[in-house]
């Protein structure tokens, strides 16, 4: 096996013997053999590890099988016919003739959903300049319609289909390298779908609009500066099919939903990994796509996004709701809320409620692990960092699916002195707590950016302030929630607006 490098948020303790972390989370115990090269992978700093042995090469399997860590691959250049790109496209043919030819050189079938007549003609005229294929669909079906009309007609090529499907959106343009870094990871034959980071393009020679400054950081499609193995319900939970690379013999038939118009990617990387295959993020490789212009153009697609809750909650039942809690969760959040409205005898009933459910979780994962014979300090550890992700999941949601809520606890934090007052605030820390690691993070470069900004090195995307930062985050998230609420209220299926009980001992 090639060497493997720790993804972020895996550790050991207990020298290796406990290893943390991976996608989903979770917490495995080592055999004493596995434990050295465990540690030496899981350090922080530790870079990427070569296994040198067999007792290595099963550990460095482990690791990367639960998504604690990942393979480090040296690029390398496409071999001949081994990839096909297909790219739908609806509309103005300006965005393809600037995508086509940085995919010059390979397989490429355009499809045009039914664009208008003029449109059509655009495309039509684009695609012949490129020598690529066209294939028109009579009407219109969608982006997710569109790649399975592509994916038709490739398997219908005299020169026989590619084994690596490349979908890329028509207002997208990878960089140069971005297949050599991608493709290496097929030679692992459980990989299925590896996708690289999609940030927004910065337009022109000056430092952009401020959405498209936003977008280039932290775009609604951008998954972040780590890589990690994707699955539900982990750091990563989907990649989009903006720009995907996906092992041909791996695709379902059909591979995208009919009728999905949105959410059509989350549904078929869900099913990807239900049946078995690896799905991996490698933000190393980078695809750029345009910037919607204007903030309501921005929001509402937010705000579609948000509208295929209700269909994916259909196909997968119960990964949509908004937050997950067990009833210890639900008392520390309860008790805390009451304490903060509360005084004396109240504040401290408060506080006793939420002391017993921070006891009831230590306890029943310290028994947990003592059944298992597993040391107490672990089931200690799983227990508070279940605690943290459940209240962060709370604050999410408040900005997210119950953002009225959230709205509603910021107008009364702002009202005059009350005990009502103080639970208000209390709700409005809760919601932006989980935005403080991502704020900072842009306060970071937004003064890196400032220091350096007369160095002909600096990076020419000029960073955004922290401040509105924060605001289009906020925007975004509200934007989400819209969405969903409008496809629940619509459909009628409320599951996706209501938070899941844990059951007990899962």
């Amino acid at each position: 096996m090639t060497a493997i490098a720790r993804t972020q948020g895996s550790y050991t303790r207990r020298h290796g013997e406990l290893v943390f972390g991976g996608s989903p989370w979770g917490l495995a115990r080592l055999s004493a053999p596995a434990r050295p090269f465990a540690r030496k992978v899981l350090r922080r700093g530790a870079g990427a590890v070569e296994p040198a042995d067999d007792v290595e090469r099963a550990t460095a399997r482990l690791l990367v099988d639960r998504g604690l860590a990942l393979p480090v691959h040296h690029p390398r250049r496409p071999r001949p016919g081994e990839v096909e790109v297909i790219v739908p496209v609806h509309g103005s043919a300006v965005p393809l003739a600037r995508l086509l030819p940085a995919v010059h050189g390979h397989r490429v079938t355009v499809v045009d959903d039914a664009s208008a007549v003029a449109d059509a003609r655009g495309i039509a005229r684009v695609c012949a300049a490129h020598g690529v294929r066209l294939v028109v669909l009579p009407e219109n079906v969608g982006p997710g319609g569109a790649r399975n009309a592509g994916l038709a007609a490739s398997n219908d090529s005299s020169e026989g289909p590619a084994d690596v499907v490349v979908f890329l959106d028509a207002d997208t343009v990878p960089t140069e390298d971005w297949l050599d870094v991608l493709l290496p990871h097929f030679d692992d034959p459980t990989v299925a779908v590896v996708a690289p980071r999609v940030r927004g393009t910065v337009t022109g020679a000056g430092p952009g609009t401020v959405l498209e400054r936003f977008e280039s950081r932290r775009g609604g499609l951008d998954l972040g500066p780590q890589a990690r193995r994707v699955a539900p319900g982990g750091q990563i939970g989907y990649v989009p099919t903006a720009a995907l690379l996906v092992r041909r013999a791996a695709l379902p038939d059909p591979p995208f939903e009919p009728g999905l118009r949105v959410g059509e990617d989350v549904d078929l990387i869900w099913r990807l990994v239900a049946s078995g295959h690896t799905v991996r993020y490698v933000p190393s490789a980078e695809v750029h796509h345009k910037v919607r212009a204007g903030l309501a153009q921005w929001s509402h697609r937010h705000a579609a996004y948000g509208t295929s809750a209700v269909p994916l909650e259909d196909r997968h039942p119960g990964r949509l709701a908004p937050a997950t809690c067990g009833w210890p969760g639900l008392a520390v959040l309860a008790g805390g809320l009451v304490a903060a409205g509360g005084r004396d005898v109240v504040r401290g009933m408060g506080l006793a409620v939420a002391a017993g459910g921070v006891a009831v979780q230590f306890g029943a994962n310290v028994r947990r692990f003592h059944r298992r014979g597993l040391p107490l300090s672990g089931g200690a550890e799983v227990a508070l960092l279940g605690l943290r992700s459940e209240i962060t999941a709370v604050g999410n949601a408040l900005r997210r699916e119950w953002w009225p809520l959230g709205v509603a606890a910021l107008g009364v934090s702002v009202a005059p002195a009350s005990r009502a007052r103080q639970v208000a605030r209390t709700v409005v820390v809760l919601a932006l707590v989980p935005t403080v690691p991502d704020t900072l993070q842009a306060a970071r470069h937004w003064v890196q950016h400032r220091v350096s900004r007369d160095n002909p090195a600096c990076d020419a995307r000029a960073a955004l302030d922290p401040v509105r930062h924060l605001a289009l985050r906020l925007v975004a998230d509200a934007a989400y929630g819209t969405g969903v609420l409008r496809a629940a209220v619509r459909s009628r299926r409320w599951a996706v607006l209501r938070p899941r009980l844990r059951r007990r001992g899962a």
